[in-house]
């Protein structure tokens, strides 16, 4: 059941985040690019997730991205970049716990990072870039500035969901009468007559 959830959770965030990074941010005339919202919201499952939740997240976005029109690049890419950028964030989800600030730089730090691994892979597959060297330079700051700038309004709401999403699945998992932390034992009062009389005797 959890699987199920954080699959539908992921797939939920990669869709809006793509949404409105291909209809709402290109009406605000950023210049040079537009923030990576779905890098964020790989971000915000990966700092719940750990590592391999993290991957895993990315993958699934990635390759939504990948699939959604229009898809103009090798399918595959984006998921690998993505698998990559989550399985960093989930390893740094301390980090990104500790402070508003710091989950900001680290954001754009990943979006900057994230351009620089499609562009080597576009590269390795003949694709080119489209942009000269000073314009790659433009698109690497604005990206990881634009990333870092809309953090706060994706990642903090969007970690809250994916910790609920696991509870829920925790609470689905748990037997009856067992949603409690820490082992149980019987005590006197749940233990039978007979095996009473053993514990007393021994």
């Amino acid at each position: 059941m959890r699987t199920l959830l954080r699959a539908a959770l992921t797939a939920a965030a990669a869709i809006l985040a793509l949404t409105l990074e291909s209809s709402v941010a290109p009406k605000l005339h950023l210049p040079y690019a537009v923030p990576d919202l779905i890098l964020l919201a790989t971000l915000a499952l990966a700092a719940e997730w750990g590592t391999s939740g993290g991957a895993a997240a990315g993958f699934m976005a990635g390759l939504i991205q990948d699939l959604a029109p229009p898809s103009l690049s090798a399918v595959g890419r984006h998921a690998l970049v993505l698998t990559l950028i989550g399985a960093l964030a989930g390893r740094a989800a301390r980090e990104v716990r500790r402070s508003a600030l710091r989950t900001s730089v680290l954001a754009g730090f990943y979006a900057a990072l994230a351009l620089i691994l499609d562009t080597v892979i576009g590269l390795a597959l003949g694709d080119g870039i489209g942009l000269s060297g000073s314009g790659l330079l433009l698109a690497l700051g604005a990206t990881a500035l634009y990333t870092a700038v809309a953090t706060p309004l994706i990642v903090p709401g969007l970690a809250i969901l994916a910790r609920r999403a696991d509870g829920a699945g925790a609470r689905y998992l748990a037997p009856v009468g067992n949603a409690v932390e820490g082992a149980i034992f019987p005590g006197p009062a749940h233990t039978s007559p007979g095996l009473r009389s053993e514990a007393e005797r021994v």
